[in-house]
């Protein structure tokens, strides 16, 4: 069941962006549940704090779907590119944090030379990422699906109801722990 009525309304000054982008050297990072929740509780903290609805993501190993979608006329001067640096800021700051001093797997590179390990720069995300303009209802349908059914050919799940890191729940699921939290009736 696909809840048109809430889906953005698209016009000249919106669109939804359809938005990928690859951890560093395409490192499974996101196979820690901690590290895929530090990520999500970021979406969720900035959707809210610079006003962008998330319609739909999936968290994968080594990369992420977005799709969101922001008013231009009310926020000007939020771009995408902004957006998606705050994002990746604050989820590589809280990574590194966990990682090299929560317990999680050390991050470590060795000196080839001298036999010792030292901790060397961390990177959690690729510099760049992909983003897609999308312009009509059916483009929004088509990629909603594409990140739903991503884990699935993927080989990480049978369904994509079972994976967790999705927004596939938010709009399938009759649990009410999985009701769809993300408002964009209003778009």
């Amino acid at each position: 069941m696909i809840l048109h009525k809430n889906l953005p309304k698209f016009d000249d000054n919106s669109y939804a962006h359809f938005i990928t982008t690859n951890t560093y050297k395409n490192y499974p990072f996101f196979r820690d549940e901690k590290l895929s929740q530090i990520l999500l509780e970021e979406l969720e903290f900035y959707s809210r704090k610079l006003a962008f609805a998330l319609i739909g993501y999936v968290i994968m190993p080594d990369h992420l779907h977005l799709l969101l979608w922001r008013d231009r006329e009310e926020k000007s001067e939020l771009g995408i590119s902004k957006i998606m640096n705050r994002i990746k800021t604050m989820t590589s700051k809280r990574a590194k944090r966990y990682l090299f001093y929560g317990g999680g797997i050390e991050y470590v590179g060795r000196l080839a030379d001298v036999g010792q390990p030292t901790r060397v720069p961390f990177r959690l995300w690729q510099p760049s990422f992909y983003d897609f303009n999308i312009y009509n209802e059916e483009k929004l349908l088509e990629k909603l699906d594409y990140i739903h059914n991503n884990p699935v050919r993927a080989g990480l799940v049978l369904s994509p109801g079972d994976y967790e890191w999705s927004s596939y729940r938010l709009y399938f699921s009759e649990e009410p722990a999985f009701q769809r939290r993300i408002d964009v009736q209003n778009l």
